[in-house]
């Protein structure tokens, strides 16, 4: 009797994690019912019901038929729509079992239909963030050997920022040498990824690195072989990210009363924790509160540590409320009236806190600025490219003012190479509500970490 009991019990455990294991994958199979089979269908489903729980499913299904007419037909149209479907189901429906399936699609998509490789690694990453159970094959998808169009982390002997064409030439003398088997593509990592995210991968062709800190080394067994003749320790970068105003200095004021220093503060903080978790750099805030710092004090940090680089990150404004865009600056003088007008707003951060000496520390700035000025120019590109790529890609009206030059006492006396972010107008009616939101603020975080990270490849390649 005793026997049977325990029989009857197995059983119903086996039937119930038949029916319950993988409810994602089970409400992916129901696109090919009937009720889904094609577009007309779903449309026709979604009009009529528009707040049927199985709303979601039916928005997933659309962005399964139409990726797969996008298969064979290349057709924008229905890119954009599987894109859209996806992305709301992933949006709106996040807590649904589907949410993690549609956004390892949408980054399917955006790789291999938009090739954007920064907006799908974006995608593979909020996976790892959000849906722990579906982290693996986000992880899989990061890993650069698994995919025909991943682009690789860098590029030997390709001084560009959009690393586009394999080079063959090697530059000599070699300090960092792999030594390949006939096999496996691979291509070094920056700052000694996490394994589980990216694998080091390199060309077939023995790899020269200007500094050999900057890759990792083969996992042991691998069939390759790390020769250094150099044996000092890893240096990770350091990277000072300056959130604008603080304090009783609120910056610029925006729609619905947004606050300038609050925005560029909690852009900062998502800013510090990409560069820490992906590029394994290390980050000083030069505030993580809201408190005020005088602006020679904040290069003076930076100055202070011996950092590799200098973010100051701002939102514009503008007396008119219809200008909107996204500048990026570098210290430099200038007769430009409203690189001038902008300078000018942004300094008035000096009118808190102890006077300084600005004429000065501008004349000591411009020696010590003309040896990093080419840096600080390619830094400014390079966040700018960034950002106005990936968020027009999400947004409308996303204008690229391009790069300037400004005198920002801020970036005055910085030993390193420094820039001024404007990441969009606050008080403009569209772009001041994006940048409340915690979405945008965070696509701006991603490009400006994108934007560091192309910088130090290219660095890495001249």
């Amino acid at each position: 009797m005793k026997k049977s009991i325990v029989r009857i019990l197995i059983a119903t455990l086996l039937l119930a994690a038949i029916c319950f294991a993988k409810p994602a994958q089970a409400q992916a199979s129901d696109c090919h019912s009937s009720q889904f089979k094609d577009k007309a269908s779903i449309d026709l489903f979604i009009r009529k019901n528009p707040k049927s729980p199985k709303l979601p499913q039916a928005i997933f299904c659309l962005g399964e038929v139409s990726r797969k007419q996008f298969a064979k037909s290349k057709d924008k149209t229905t890119l954009k729509t599987a894109l859209t479907a996806y992305e709301k189901v992933a949006r709106k429906y996040s807590s649904s079992g589907l949410a993690a399936e549609a956004l390892l699609l949408l980054g399917d998509l955006r790789r291999n239909g938009l090739h954007d490789e920064i907006a799908a690694r974006a995608a593979y990453f909020e996976v790892i963030d959000r849906y722990p159970k579906s982290a693996a094959q986000a992880k899989k998808r990061l890993s650069p050997g698994k995919s025909e169009s991943a682009k690789p982390e860098l590029v030997i002997s390709t001084p560009v920022a959009e690393l586009p064409k394999k080079e063959s030439s090697i530059s000599a003398p070699a300090k960092n040498i792999l030594i390949e088997t006939p096999k496996a593509k691979v291509v070094p990592t920056l700052f000694s990824l996490k394994p589980e995210v990216q694998k080091p991968v390199i060309s077939s062709e023995v790899i020269n690195l200007k500094n050999p800190e900057l890759s990792d080394a083969p996992p042991p067994g691998s069939g390759k072989e790390l020769v250094l003749d150099e044996t000092s320790p890893p240096k990770r970068p350091l990277i000072v990210i300056d959130p604008g105003h603080g304090g009783e200095d609120h910056g610029a004021k925006g729609i619905d009363g947004l606050l300038e220093k609050n925005v560029v503060l909690d852009i900062s903080k998502e800013l510090e924790q990409l560069l820490k978790d992906r590029l394994r750099a290390k980050t000083f805030l030069t505030r993580s509160t809201d408190i005020f710092i005088p602006l020679a004090e904040r290069t003076k940090l930076a100055n202070d540590r011996n950092a590799d680089l200098f973010v100051s990150i701002h939102a514009n404004a503008s007396e008119y409320k219809t200008a909107q865009g996204i500048e990026t600056y570098y210290l430099d003088n200038t007769n430009e009236k409203s690189s001038l007008k902008l300078a000018d707003r942004e300094n008035a951060s000096l009118n808190f806190g102890p006077k300084q000496n600005s004429d000065l520390g501008f004349i000591f700035s411009d020696l010590i600025q003309n040896v990093k000025l080419d840096d600080s120019i390619s830094l400014a590109h390079q966040l700018q490219n960034s950002l106005t790529q990936t968020l027009s890609r999400y947004y409308q009206g996303v204008n690229n003012l391009g790069v300037k030059k400004a005198p920002f006492h801020v970036l005055v006396g910085a030993h390193m190479p420094c820039v001024l972010a404007e990441i969009s107008f606050i008080d403009h009616p569209l772009e001041g509500r994006r940048l409340g939101e915690e979405r945008y603020q965070k696509l701006i975080a991603q490009s400006i970490y994108e934007g560091i990270r192309k910088f130090f490849i290219k660095r890495e390649v001249k």
